[in-house]
């Protein structure tokens, strides 16, 4: 018997993707609320070049490619909405632009509309940013705490600092509560699968724990590690994407699994202080995998039933 999962779009409806996609915003705009407080409308200004970017690079791919051009479910301003959150406060205007247009014309155009694309977007083009341009992505005002435990450092930030976004990181990645309270909604609206960042936050917190990477106890390491650079935007907006992620139930605890241990080891052996867009690449190609041995097994459990009968 030979088991097969669905093909793409897995977004059933144009209407449940619109849904889906609006919650998505405005939990991404909610983000943006306490950094522009605290570094001014510049902040607004870098999201609105990065959405802006996308859906130019949108309609310019459609026309190229003589696809009919379909903005209205909002994935280009999502994309946007992301890597704008993944900046930094003092990023110039071209670096989104430049990640926003990469983001849709190398991972989105070529793979056909919302529901096809084996990579998620945006995560390409902050992959694409960082490779290029890592001074730009990384630069802050002070030391910021991924950038310490990189080095082996203990931040000077405190955890109740970063539980509020007071440090250095990402514009839109620094809040903690913030994260929280908007994958709380997403959740609860089923724009998101818990499932999938739980796995993930769990296979990383156990990874702190055992394997610090500064000489602090185990849940101090945990704290710093959970709070600090994009890891908790990374579980609740980037690995959740329903078109990327494994079909099954299985599969996700699985992929959410893999991903927090990953991420954790290109945090203590890559090259970057933020590995994000490169753990969620990594986890897209491993997906169909998860989803192909996860339905073996099932397949094998339901074949011995059977023999039992």
């Amino acid at each position: 018997m030979m088991i097969r999962t669905k093909t793409a779009p897995f977004l059933r409806t144009e209407e449940s993707v619109g849904s889906m996609m609006r919650d998505m915003l405005l939990a991404l705009a909610a983000l943006l609320i306490l950094p522009t407080v605290h570094y001014g409308v510049s902040v607004l200004k870098l999201a609105a070049v990065s959405v802006a970017a996308c859906v130019l690079a949108e309609i310019a791919g459609c026309l190229v490619a003589k696809r009919e051009i379909n903005i209205s479910e909002l994935s280009p301003m999502v994309t946007g909405m992301v890597i704008a959150a993944m900046m930094p406060p003092g990023a110039p205007y071209w670096l989104p632009a430049a990640a926003g247009a990469f983001a849709v014309l190398a991972a989105r155009i070529p793979f056909g509309s919302t529901g096809h694309t084996p990579f998620n977007p945006a995560a390409a083009g902050l992959a694409f940013a960082t490779v290029f341009w890592p001074g730009e992505m990384f630069r802050y005002a002070q030391q910021s705490p991924a950038a310490a435990l990189k080095a082996g450092l203990k931040p000077e930030a405190v955890p109740s600092e970063m539980l509020w976004g007071l440090t250095a990181g990402p514009v839109g990645t620094t809040a903690a509560l913030v994260i929280a309270a908007c994958g709380l909604f997403l959740f609860v609206r089923r724009a998101a699968n818990w499932q999938i960042p739980f796995w993930f936050l769990v296979s990383a917190a156990v990874f702190a724990a055992l394997f610090p990477r500064i000489l602090v106890p185990p849940l101090t390491s945990v704290k710093y590690e959970m709070l600090s650079g994009s890891l908790l935007f990374c579980a609740v907006f980037m690995m959740t994407d329903p078109v990327t992620a494994p079909r099954t139930v299985s599969g996700g605890a699985l992929y959410g699994l893999l991903g927090g241990i990953l991420l954790m080891l290109m945090r203590r052996f890559g090259v970057y202080e933020q590995s994000a867009g490169f753990t969620v690449l990594l986890m897209n190609a491993a997906a169909p995998l998860i989803d192909g041995a996860v339905c073996s097994l099932q397949a094998e459990r339901r074949r011995g039933r059977e023999k039992e009968e």
